[in-house]
């Protein structure tokens, strides 16, 4: 009975089912590099620190990796915020411009440095401080180790942002002006809702890749406690090479630190988005009964 249901609605929707399977084709080869790149590795971390001595495991999670994860997960979020400062007044003023010459320039120069080498960049940008200050290794504290995040991570999140941004009728910002809104108002009311896929898809890029890097804060930070965790996991990663227990302490380590990321990114960035949502909502119903 059910196979007939189906073989009745593939005959009335062929075009459909086929634009369907097509799709599914195009998609296929993604899953599949997503299974055997992402979730087989993801599973391995997850089994890993249960398979040898439990209680030698999770003993390597004491209090100073606790405060290593807390440092690598608050200087990334004051990061994600200093990147967010910077990209929405920028691609504000550069949507704006009406020069198309201007904005393929500034998107050029904004890419330039994605180009370049990882290691060149940040010896470069440590090299200009030393000059600026005057003396070699003069780079002390963690607000360099954020500049260089900062550094490394603005342009792909000026690009999510300009990339949707480019696409806003200009008629929408001008509209709300008439209407008397100022531009906190506006960009409240009308940006941030337009671009919030935007928003979030660099937020993931800049803050939850800097949790884990490892050559900024080394290279910038010449203090001896300026590393964040994943110079921790490097040097971990290295025991585990030739030590099952070295491995399944590494995987411990980054499974906490993997939900510890996930859980912050939740009540930092999306809470607020859900909530503000439900409040939407209710204020739509309200003024629907009125």
């Amino acid at each position: 009975m059910i196979n007939k249901i189906f073989t009745k609605q593939n005959n009335i929707f062929p075009e459909k089912n086929k634009k369907i399977q097509k799709r599914f084709l195009f998609v296929l080869p993604l899953i599949l590099l997503l299974i055997c790149f992402y979730f087989i590795p993801l599973f391995f971390i997850f089994v890993k620190p249960f398979q040898n001595n439990v209680n030698l495991t999770w003993m390597v999670v004491n209090k100073f990796i606790w405060q290593k994860i807390l440092l690598s997960l608050v200087l990334s979020l004051i990061s994600t915020f200093a990147c967010i400062i910077i990209s929405y007044p920028f691609c504000y003023l550069l949507i704006f411009n009406r020069k198309k010459i201007f904005k393929t320039i500034s998107i050029i120069l904004i890419t330039m440095p994605i180009w370049l080498s990882f290691l060149i960049k940040i010896i470069g940008l440590k090299t200009f401080f030393d000059v600026c200050i005057g003396y070699s290794n003069s780079t002390y504290g963690h607000i360099f180790t954020i500049i260089g995040i900062v550094y490394m991570n603005l342009p792909f999140m000026i690009l999510a942002i300009f990339n949707v941004l480019d696409g806003m009728p200009k008629n929408l910002i001008l509209a709300s002006y008439d209407l008397g809104q100022n531009w906190f108002k506006t960009f409240i009311k009308v940006i941030f809702p337009y671009t919030k896929v935007g928003f979030f898809f660099g937020v993931s890029i800049v803050f939850l890749s800097s949790i884990t890097t490892v050559s900024i804060p080394q290279f910038m930070n010449n203090n001896n406690d300026g590393f964040m965790i994943g110079t921790i996991l490097i040097s971990e990663s290295e025991r585990g090479i030739i030590n099952s227990i070295a491995a399944s302490r590494i995987s411990a380590i980054s499974l906490i630190t993997t939900v510890s990321a996930l859980f912050f990114y939740f009540f930092i960035f999306v809470l607020p988005q859900m909530i503000f949502k439900i409040f939407q909502r209710k204020n739509f119903r309200k003024n629907k009964k009125c």
